[in-house]
């Protein structure tokens, strides 16, 4: 079980699970759920997310510090002028 969705049901809490292979049968279940109707038009189900944690995704627990060779940006740099003679990096 890494993708669950979830959602409720007139304040009752739903779960159903998927298998880290079934992301778009997960994807079009949540779909269906925001969609449900009652008879008179209006939405049955409230608050539907789906949460994932596919296994060949996820890192080692923890923050790395090991940068990249070519890394230098650091807080104090955050808002302030580029260091003299290098353009500013962008992510474009």
């Amino acid at each position: 079980m890494s993708i669950v969705v979830f959602w409720l049901r007139a304040g009752q809490p739903f779960v159903e699970t998927f298998t880290d292979d079934q992301l778009l049968p997960a994807l079009a279940f949540a779909e269906a759920r925001r969609k449900d109707k009652d008879e008179q038009g209006q939405s049955l189900n409230h608050h539907v997310v789906l949460n994932s944690e596919l296994g060949g995704n996820v890192g080692k627990p923890g923050v790395s510090d090991e940068l990249p060779a070519d890394y230098s940006w650091t807080k104090s740099h955050r808002g302030g002028p580029p260091e003299s003679g290098t353009p500013p990096r962008t992510l474009a």
